[in-house]
């Protein structure tokens, strides 16, 4: 009891701590994007001298009039396998935008397109906000037009796009990035990606989001749910202590995420190991929990011991306009294969361990 008790004072005092230094996105008017770095942190190490296995990445940046985008196809097949390269628990995918070569971040818990500006400063600026993020102010967010953008068969002119500085991304992994790229130059295709074999498939829809091509294989779930609202960002619901909560699925997540504001129940199923330090895209730091979760299922499949860091989500939840009561990350990738038709309105999973029996 008095480790328990010790546990839900420290997130009491990570509720006050937030609040009182007034850690939120700030919302502009509808005609200038917001960018918010709530979750984009490292983990330090603990007074304990523990660490957290790897550096945690996410950047959810919501642009309130994001925008998607039509590709062109370099070639006539109705299906694309792009292969992914592995940053730690980063998937990268090759492009080469305007006269620079690299590489893109996928991540799909950013609403629109976001540029390094170490590689593009020198484009024309428009447009301009001030965003916090949870550990204090970020700066400045412009956006600029690329020319093209091409990354395997598929290409883009004329695209807007944040500019952002992502410098410490590439310190840390030791890659070239040329920025991060979510669900919205992506949606108008059926989605199929698989974490376990680094590939992401894209396959070409019509109106209706059937497949062009009849005579391709169906993915076939182990469970599916229905895609809510209209933005670029997925949310899938799942259980923790037979409560519904809204999760963020996010690929740049390298850990999960249980807000702090959770109800004691949901709170009382993870396995705290230690506190640590949670370091944002500002100078500003703070403490969270580390752990485990343990009473997790999504569509009564249960899924254990999966990382989390517990944290406040308000700033998220104001950014998306949505509730989010937790992200899903690296280790909830890990369970499967995911395909996402956003013109049906429906996400899949296939679970790796029925590969197995």
């Amino acid at each position: 009891m008095r480790i328990r008790r010790i546990i839900f004072n420290s997130i009491l005092n990570l509720r006050k701590n937030v609040y009182k230094n007034g850690h939120k996105i700030i919302l502009f008017p509808m005609s200038i994007l917001v960018l918010q770095f709530c979750l984009s942190f490292s983990i330090l190490p603990s007074e304990s001298g523990n660490h957290f296995p790897g550096y945690l990445l996410s950047y959810p940046i919501t642009s309130i009039q994001a925008n998607n985008y039509a590709p062109e196809f370099n070639l006539k097949s109705d299906t694309i396998l792009i292969p992914l390269k592995r940053a730690g628990r980063l998937f990268l995918i090759e492009a080469k935008i305007d006269d620079q070569t690299g590489n893109l971040v996928f991540d799909t818990g950013a609403n629109t397109l976001a540029l390094n500006s170490t590689y593009f400063r020198d484009h024309v600026k428009s447009g301009g906000a001030v965003s916090n993020g949870i550990t204090g102010d970020v700066g400045l967010v412009e956006q600029i037009t690329a020319g093209k953008i091409e990354f395997s068969e598929l290409s883009y002119k004329n695209i807007r796009a944040d500019l952002v500085n992502l410098g410490h991304i590439e310190n840390h992994r030791g890659v070239k990035i040329l920025g991060l790229i979510g669900f919205n130059m992506i949606k108008n295709l059926e989605i199929i990606f698989d974490p376990k074999n680094s590939t992401l498939k894209l396959i070409r829809i019509d109106k209706k989001g059937e497949r062009m091509n009849k005579a391709l294989a169906e993915f076939k779930s182990d469970y599916s749910q229905k895609i809510e609202g209209n933005s670029n960002i997925l949310f899938l619901q799942g259980k923790v202590a037979g409560k519904n909560l809204n999760f963020c699925f996010d690929t740049a997540a390298e850990t999960n995420a249980i807000s702090s504001d959770s109800n004691k129940s949901i709170l009382n199923t993870l396995t705290i190991t230690r506190r640590t330090t949670l370091k944002g895209a500002g100078s500003a730091r703070s403490e969270v929990l580390f752990g485990r979760m343990n009473d997790f299922r999504i569509g009564g499949n249960p899924i254990n011991g999966m990382e989390t860091i517990i944290t406040n989500l308000d700033a998220l939840t104001e950014a998306y306009n949505t509730k989010t009561d937790g992200m899903l990350g690296y280790n909830f990738l890990e369970q499967g294969t995911f395909c996402i038709n956003f013109v049906k309105k429906q996400f899949g999973i296939h679970f790796t361990k029925s590969e197995e029996k």
